[in-house]
């Protein structure tokens, strides 16, 4: 169970926001890396090393302590607060150390391993619960969360108890006496003695407040030597073969929170010999039963009815077939061991994950499955679950209506488990499965199983009873095959899905088609960092849903980030939610569910395609251009609102990325930046309730966690390792450029650069200006350059904005669907490069859109008149955000007054706002309009593309590259690319843009 925060998190969020939401969906690393931010205290992290330097230790702030305490990849953060310690640890849910196994048994060669999964969605008794279950049989993990999800949602989960005390039964058989009822009261007799002979063997379980409680003799009948069926020419041997009657003493001992069977064999050996003296006869076995019919456990739910419809099928047809099946397994012996079995499926997972005997656990189930041990003794085998549907008390019943009824669900069984002693200490993996349940006691850990147990069988019959199991299974085998068969984890989905749709799944074909497109390269994993000096809060979440018309499953992004106020953040975009303010603004006022599937829209008109087939991993690709939006229009709002801040967040991750070896510094442009040190910005003190200050606190750690998943997914998706590392590459150099300072080039500063990046991150004099002067504020730019200055000044300013574009990242993701056989290196190469030049187009149909032209026009006129005043805002939005190159070049031919002269007259015929023209005309006097967005609203009333239809042509025909990427096209190394999909790319942009008559 959750304990602190991260079970009020759990109890706020809704199902469908939780933050287990698409935990399924995510890389390995990924998990681990979220279990560190949900249970801090139960996953702390130990420094490897420290390398303190003394002369940034007492500057760092607590962004930089963000950093390190983030859980994120290694590629994202090992050495990201290099400067202050590096950290380095195996996430601690692992095998078992052979040392240790040596010790624990006989004749130890080595150890195996199981898969440890977490089943979630649960409820039990109102409080959420995560369940560590070990099993490799697939499906069992996901049924189990997929029924509780349902039950929980719809019912308020699972209603479970347990006997009131721990009891289990400590057996002493007697043979060879006299008269067996004689001694059974005679025992009975001295039932207290028996009781104090027996607690002084156990004192430490007395003083907690067990021992034993209760002493009963049973005299069980036994059938005689004569009446034993035997084998032919078997010898009887066994001695008191006449006796009808066994005398079987059973002390009944409270364990506490002990499993107790070491307890039991003690209290039995020790009382044994006092029985003997006492009635005479022969001690035979002293040992534990596990039949604990005085230590069961329940569980129950209770749902309407109507919310049992599942797939294709209503609520009262599901139902039905599931008590039918159960009708069935009551009557049919055979059956109900299947229909136990799969029950037990779940049971013995969460048995193994924490440290139980699950082979006692499996005997009682059975014994009781078999009726043993209850008042009334069944006729044969039964099943363990019993579902009915009921009415609420008082509903009139309508004739195919399902208004008033429930559907009921309940399982009972002894269930003895112990969370103190045994060999939980042995293993300190028990450590970590028990801690993520909030270290329940032992009656706490028997609801879980229980509940488990109730859970996987609603799924298995609503499965079974519904669409069958076939189709589910059919997958999960397939991927079993896949690994067996060697596919490294970048491959097993294509390798599954190319098994299923041919219909023959097993090792010769997944081989087959392994050999056949020489998968052979495996990702490698590094270790995460953790700050050991604050523990981090219950994490936020960023939770995305969107389904596609072309795919049989949503689109979701579940991305956990840590916390910096008193409370964790949860934003939630989904088809029936509306974004927050919160998250509009950390991305813009137009982020919500539509945007997004408009935004998918697009990137599916844009997508590359080959002359081959492509792989099974298109839903894959979708996910990291998503993805990778969302990142960039992260870093581009806060960039806007906090400079300097996000510029050194991006550099820190930039200056990882190179350290860890996972980019080549010479791929990414353009020199380092200083590292700059700003102290409280993040004080992790909660914000006094403003959007902007709740967006400053939420905008870092989500930047980072955004950055991290991406690279995790790139590294796990992406099998071929050139592609992988263009990938990243160019990500990072799109945020390098979003987040780039262009403000300290003035006239002749600003040329192109194309040297690369300097291993070097701490020379403070290549520091590229002043973080809040615009590029058109600059004193040599307010001046006309000459015309071939002007042309090399303008090529820059496009060629370092257009990298802010991705259009090469779009191309490169979607090359990654395709035969990784035949991206070469300078495949992959021209690819790029046609991404380029495919952006350097987008930022010419960019500049000269009409809304683009109104916001740029706007900013240049009035903020080139505001440059020496006390009023300057911070930042010039067509050149500090965006590069407008037109109105660069429109100032440089046209002049200020010229292009001041041409709107007023437009204005002036168009009858416009009387206070924008009379600002236009004088701009210095002071009481003319209210800012910026009047002149902006003004221009916007116009047709900017008729006004300056002569100047948008000579300026494309100046700066356009079509014939460049054409030539790029019909290059040899590009023939396997579809040629008719790469042109239409830039005609989709400058659709887009409305722009497309003046191409």
């Amino acid at each position: 169970m959750l304990t602190g925060s991260a079970a009020m998190q759990e109890k706020t969020v809704p199902s469908f926001a939780s933050i287990w939401s698409g935990f399924h969906k995510k890389a390995l690393r990924e998990r681990q890396n979220q279990l560190r931010l949900v249970y801090p205290t139960l996953f702390p992290s130990a420094p490897s090393q420290q390398t303190t330097q003394s002369a940034h230790s007492n500057t760092e702030s607590d962004a930089d302590s963000l950093l390190t305490r983030a859980g994120g990849s290694a590629a994202s953060l090992v050495g990201l607060n290099v400067d202050v310690v590096e950290w380095s640890e195996d996430f601690p849910v692992t095998g078992l150390d052979e040392k240790v196994a040596d010790n624990m048994i006989e004749n130890c060669i080595g150890t195996m391993g199981l898969p440890v999964g977490l089943a979630l969605n649960f409820v039990i008794n109102g409080t959420p619960t995560v369940i560590p279950m070990v099993v490799e049989e697939p499906s069992v993990v996901a049924a189990v969360s997929g029924a509780a999800k349902t039950i929980s949602t719809f019912g308020g989960g699972f209603t479970a108890t347990t006997s009131e005390r721990n009891i289990i039964f400590a057996q002493v058989v007697i043979m060879d006496v006299a008269d067996v009822n004689a001694a059974a009261e005679a025992i009975r007799g001295r039932r207290q003695e028996v009781i104090d002979i027996a607690n002084s063997f156990v004192p430490n379980m007395l003083a907690r407040g067990g021992g034993v409680v209760e002493v009963t003799v049973r005299v069980q009948p036994r059938v005689s030597a004569t009446n034993r069926p035997r084998k032919p020419r078997e010898v009887n041997v066994v001695g008191g073969g006449d006796s009808d009657s066994w005398l079987v003493v059973h002390l009944h001992l409270d364990v506490c929170d002990a499993m107790g069977a070491n307890a039991a064999s003690t209290v039995s050996e020790g009382v044994a010999p006092f029985l003997s003296q006492w009635v005479g006869g022969r001690i035979g076995l002293r040992i534990v039963s596990n039949l604990c019919v005085e230590r069961l456990a329940k569980a129950t739910f209770r749902m309407p009815l109507a919310k049992m419809a599942y797939k294709s099928f209503t609520g009262r047809q599901v139902a039905s077939r599931m008590i039918e099946a159960v009708e069935w397994a009551n009557d049919d012996p055979f059956r109900a061991s299947t229909h136990n079995k799969g029950i037990m499926n779940g049971v013995d997972a969460v048995a193994v994950a924490t440290g139980q005997d699950w082979r006692a656990i499996e005997a009682a189930a059975h014994a009781w499955a078999a009726g043993c041990g209850q008042e009334t003794d069944k006729a044969f085998y039964k099943p363990l679950t019993h579902y009915w549907v009921e009415a609420d008390e008082g509903v009139e019943l309508v004739d195919g209506s399902d208004e008033g009824l429930y559907f009921c669900g309940e399982m009972e069984m002894p269930i003895s488990v112990g969370t103190k002693g045994g060999v939980l200490k042995t293993n300190p993996v028990y450590t970590y499965t028990l801690g993520m349940m909030g270290n329940p006691d032992s009656k706490g850990l028997a609801r879980a199983m229980i509940s488990v147990g109730l859970a996987q069988n609603f799924a298995a019959l609503r499965a079974l009873t519904t669409e069958g199991i076939q189709k589910g299974h059919m997958s999960l085998h397939a991927r079993n095959i896949a690994i067996a068969a060697g596919a490294p984890a970048h491959a097993i989905n294509e390798c599954v899905a190319y098994m299923v749709e041919s219909g023959r799944v097993n090792q010769t074909i997944a081989k087959e088609y392994l050999l056949a497109h020489e998968i052979h390269t495996t990702l490698v994993t590094q270790d995460t960092l953790s700050d050991p000096k604050n523990a981090p809060r219950a994490p936020s979440t960023f939770y995305i849903e969107a389904t596609l018309p072309d795919a049989s499953e949503s689109l979701t992004l579940n991305i956990a980030f840590e916390t910096l106020g008193d409370k964790p953040i949860h934003l939630l975009l989904s088809s029936n939610t509306q974004p927050s303010d919160l998250c509009k603004a950390l991305f813009n006022s137009r982020f919500d569910h539509t945007w997004i599937m408009s935004t998918l829209s697009i990137l599916d008109k844009i997508e590359l395609s080959t002359i081959q087939p492509g792989r099974s991993n298109r839903i894959l690709v979708k996910k990291l251009k998503l993805l990778s939006v969302l990142l960039n229009m992260l870093v581009r709002s806060m960039v806007s609102q906090w400079p300097s801040e996000t510029r050194r967040l991006v550099d820190r991750i930039v200056n990882l990325a190179v350290r860890s070896g996972r980019v080549d510094a010479s791929a990414l442009h353009g020199k380092a930046r200083a590292l700059s040190v700003v102290n409280g910005i993040h004080s992790r003190t909660a914000s006094t309730g403003s959007v902007k200050e709740a967006a400053l606190q939420a905008g870092r750690p989500l930047l980072l966690a955004m950055w991290q998943v991406f690279e995790l997914r790139v590294l796990q998706w992406v099998g071929h390792a050139p592609l992988a590392a263009t990938l990243l590459e160019t990500q990072l150099e799109i945020l390098k450029a979003l987040t780039e300072d262009l403000s300290g080039a003035g006239a002749g500063a600003l040329k192109h650069n194309s040297s690369p990046l300097s291993k070097s991150f701490s020379n403070p004099e290549e520091s590229s200006g002043s973080d809040d002067e615009p590029l058109m504020m600059k004193s040599a730019m307010s001046k006309k350059q000459d015309p071939d200055q002007m042309v090399r000044t303008l090529f820059h300013l496009i060629e370092k904005h257009s990298r802010r574009f991705q259009t090469s990242l779009f191309l490169l993701c979607d090359a990654s669907s395709h035969d990784q056989n035949l991206l070469t290196a300078p495949r992959l190469q021209l690819l790029k490069s046609v991404g380029d030049l495919m952006a350097w187009e987008q930022m010419c149909a960019h500049d000269v859109s009409t809304a683009r032209l109104a916001r740029d026009l706007a900013s240049l006129l009035y903020y080139s008149v505001r440059a020496d005043g006390p009023h300057v805002e911070m930042e010039l939005d067509f050149v500090s955000k965006d590069g407008n190159g037109f109105v660069f070049w429109l100032l440089n031919t046209v002049g200020e007054a010229g292009i001041r002269g041409i709107v007023t007259d437009e204005l002036e015929r168009s009858s416009t706002s009387t206070a924008v023209l009379e600002w236009l005309k004088d701009s210095t006097q002071e009481d003319g309009i209210s800012g910026k967005r009047d002149l902006e609203v003004a221009f916007r009333s116009i047709n900017l593309h008729s006004l300056f239809r002569t100047h948008i042509l000579e300026y494309i025909q100046i700066v356009s590259k079509e014939r460049d990427i054409v030539k790029v096209i019909d290059e040899s190394g590009m023939e396997i690319f579809n040629k008719d999909t790469l042109l239409l790319v830039t005609r989709l942009y400058r659709q887009y843009y409305d722009v497309l008559e003046f191409f």
